[in-house]
């Protein structure tokens, strides 16, 4: 039956039928600019988004540090609500003022404090599955209701790809409107507990269940997939089925989809699909690193050392570690394990792993993955001899044990005359069957994004707007709304308080500057240095005391620079002078530079329009948006002029005197400019490459080098400048130094996706050469 869920003790079973929309149009909110995805997981979750004018073009959300993934934690620091990277942080200060492994405890309290215990978390729970008590503000015994820590989770995941304008959003006010239409993924293994929970956060924040849609994992896989691939099969395809092995962080899913040909009289195109999943909800990488940590105490224990509980600091401090080796163990035979000072006598840890090792500690875990395929292929009512393929997504995609059990199950079809399958780092073949065409880290929020633009050739196994809220009735909404609001306002109340000391903190070292500068003696310093020193020493005492108002921070850095600015009267003076100098010279250079090029027939519409910084940096903003739309229309050539006028105005506004926030600012525009010209040039170059010849396009991949080059010049660390410089370097012959960019991202980014079948690509290329090479000196010295 369409959406029931049989339960086990470790599997449940869900079928669902993705329906091809014959006869309506998807429902898609008019009001919509934005549709989002988010991939709900346990440990981190992911957002992709896309616009109402392009919503196929779905692109990963970076979050407020542009990282593609966002710890699922809410902690509370003082005054200051912390949310993803910023509360991850803190565990290790404040472990009992974070509350990590959110989504986990969503569910019936007996399953929340099972969940609670299997995840090692050190904050308060109560009995009634309340989290508390907290101290926060000017309480101290803050109980919240998990719905209520869920909701500012969501509402800063969604602001990273619909703006801060969600943040604004409030329930109730006429004046609010939502703007995005919002679908969330979650694990198959959802119960209607989980499901209230969500609705009850949803109710909080005062969003439209309406616009809020609830899908499976293995539905937004199939979802995504079927985007992926154009909504098309191939021309003699009459049915494709594919299974998805998606194995997270908590949970692991296996799902058989069966792609067909949508009905003729279909108003769309896209693919009908026939779906089933099983999932086991404590089968994922946490458990591998759970049994490695077992073969850890072991050798602790035998040394005569204290075993390590996961639910303690050293414990959380000890699975981050794990967590890096198993990482390393699927792409390296042997890793250490290492931790300075973390006995209690200050002891380091230190033990050597191999993949032999982690192999046999987590038989078990495999034994029931390959239960977990079988019963998935059983349910499905399919053998793995019709399985077209077999697309690995999640934090265990890359481990070569799972890869090879894999193999096992779904060999390579054998055809005539075909060589045998390439071998994996353990020396056994790889299935051809196998897959990674899907982005294993994004690729649930992005099938969930496609859903919310619309793309929904399936019956909805759940409908939020019909979900009972685990709030219960109005009187207890309206409290957790009352508490919301409070919590929201302290904490913007403490981020103004905080920053306008930090800009007190900035003027006190830019006077300090001012005072070691040539024009030290216009600024008087036998009386503006005593104004500074107090100041400073004030600042010293005054941050650390939570009791300092926004008021006081403002009226302290007012009266200092009023103070400035009658004693150094001369000096301003002295500037202003010097700046209005500056700006007559440009100009009359401009105006000089401005004459020649149309004496000479130049380019009499290059821009050296004088603009105040604001309007130099909205213009080059302007600019690269337009290039990013004629780039998504397909105009290269015309997306790399935009790109470029782009990076003429932030050139000018780098010679203008600017703070450390505007340089922050420029560079922040600059490389993400230079990121796209790599793109739009990396794309221009296999054109010419295939239409004019390698030598042709050498001169333009030369042009994306240095636009990498420059992008990493600001992020050294930069995974995209990485990526597309080695993509360079590969075709202008360098194949060595490609072969060190890829490796150096990977150490930043080792699951990401795209770099690993970079690297896969030039270990063969490097592997054929190592192969003529010797030939060649076979025949020299044979």
């Amino acid at each position: 039956q369409a959406g029931h869920f049989q339960l086990s003790i470790r599997t449940c079973f869900a079928r669902f039928n993705f329906a091809c929309r014959a006869r309506t149009a998807p429902r898609v909110s008019t009001m919509a600019e934005k549709f989002v995805g988010i991939d709900l997981s346990v440990c981190n979750t992911v957002v992709s988004c896309s616009s109402k004018d392009e919503p196929s073009a779905v692109v990963v959300a970076v979050n407020d540090v542009s990282n593609r993934s966002t710890p699922a934690a809410v902690g509370f620091d003082g005054k200051m609500r912390l949310v993803g990277e910023s509360a991850e942080t803190r565990i290790s200060q404040l472990p009992k003022q974070v509350v990590n492994a959110l989504p986990a405890i969503l569910g019936s309290t007996e399953a929340a404090r099972a969940n609670y215990a299997r995840f090692g978390c050190l904050w308060n729970f109560t009995e009634e599955g309340r989290i508390g008590p907290m101290s926060f503000g000017d309480r101290d015994d803050l109980t919240l209701h998990p719905s209520s820590v869920l909701a500012p989770l969501l509402q800063t995941l969604v602001s990273y790809a619909a703006g801060d304008a969600v943040m604004g959003l409030k329930p109730g006010d006429e004046g609010s409107v939502q703007n995005f239409e919002l679908a969330i993924s979650t694990p198959d293994g959802w119960s209607d507990a989980e499901l209230s929970a969500l609705r009850g956060a949803i109710d909080i924040l005062g969003w439209k269940p309406e616009m809020t849609h609830v899908l499976p994992y293995s539905a937004a896989l199939a979802t995504g997939y079927a985007a992926r691939f154009g909504q098309k099969l191939g021309a003699d395809e009459e049915k494709r089925v594919v299974v998805f092995v998606d194995i997270g962080y908590s949970q692991t899913s296996i799902s058989v989809a069966k792609f067909m040909p949508p009905a003729a009289d279909a108003e769309t195109k896209e693919l009908a699909v026939d779906a089933s999943s099983c999932s086991d909800e404590t089968l994922g990488t946490h458990a591998f690193c759970a049994s490695l940590l077992q073969h850890v105490n072991k050798q602790i224990e035998g040394k005569g050392q204290e075993v390590v509980n996961l639910a303690s600091k050293r414990g959380a401090r000890l699975l981050t570690a794990l967590q890096k080796s198993v990482k390393e163990l699927s792409m390296l035979k042997d890793a250490t394990l290492g931790l300075e000072c973390f006995f209690s006598d200050e002891g380091d840890l230190k033990v050597e792993l191999n993949r032999g090792q982690f192999e046999e500690v987590i038989k078990p875990n495999m034994d029931a993955l390959v239960a977990l395929v079988q019963r998935a292929l059983t349910e499905a009512g399919v053998t793995a001899e019709e399985v077209h393929s077999v697309e690995l997504v999640g934090g265990g995609m890359r481990i070569p044990r799972v890869q090879a059990l894999l193999s096992e199950i779904f060999p390579s079809p054998k055809e005539e005359g075909e060589e045998e399958a390439a071998a994996d780092s353990t020396g056994k073949a790889v299935s051809k069957r196998l897959r990674f065409s899907l982005d294993g880290a994004s690729a649930v929020a992005s099938g969930a994004a496609h859903y919310a633009a619309g793309r929904r050739g399936l019956k909805a196994k759940w409908d939020l707007s019909a979900q009972t809220s685990a709030l219960g009735d109005d009187k207890a909404l309206a409290e957790c709304r009352e508490l919301e609001a409070w919590m929201a306002q302290v904490n913007s109340e403490e981020q103004m308080r905080l920053a306008k000391g930090n800009e007190l903190e900035s003027y006190i070292f830019q006077v300090r500057n001012m005072l070691s500068g040539p024009d030290r003696a216009l600024l008087k310093p036998e009386t503006t240095e005593p104004l500074v020193e107090e100041a400073s020493r004030w600042f010293e005492d005054a941050h650390y005391d939570q009791t300092t108002t926004l008021q006081v921070y403002e009226e302290r850095l007012a009266g200092l620079r009023s103070a400035l600015e009658e004693h150094g009267a001369a000096y301003y003076e002295k500037k202003t002078k010097e700046h209005d100098d500056k700006e007559k010279m440009l100009d009359a250079a401009a105006a000089a530079e401005r004459q020649r090029r149309q004496d000479a027939g130049m380019d009499v519409d290059k821009d050296d329009r004088k603009m105040a910084k604001s309007e130099r940096m909205k213009m080059a903003t302007k600019n690269k948006e337009e290039g990013n739309s004629v780039f998504k229309a397909g105009n290269l050539e015309d997306a790399a002029a935009r790109y470029q006028r782009a990076l003429q105005h932030i050139n000018k506004f780098y010679m203008l005197d600017l703070s450390p926030d505007e340089k922050a600012e420029a560079d922040a525009v600059t490389l993400s400019i230079q990121l796209n010209l790599a793109n739009v040039f990396l794309k221009i170059a296999a054109t010419v490459e295939k239409d004019q010849g390698k030598e042709k396009a050498e001169e333009v991949y030369k042009k994306v080098k240095f636009a990498t080059e420059e992008a990493l010049k600001i992020d050294a660390d930069n995974v995209k400048a990485k990526f597309r410089k080695a993509s360079a370097m590969e075709k202008l012959g360098d194949l060595d130094g490609a072969v060190k960019e890829v490796k150096s991202a990977l150490k930043t980014d080792p699951e990401n996706a795209d770099l690993v079948k970079l690297k896969e690509k030039f270990d063969k290329l490097q592997a054929a050469q190592n192969a003529k090479a010797k030939k060649i000196y076979g025949k020299m010295f044979g």
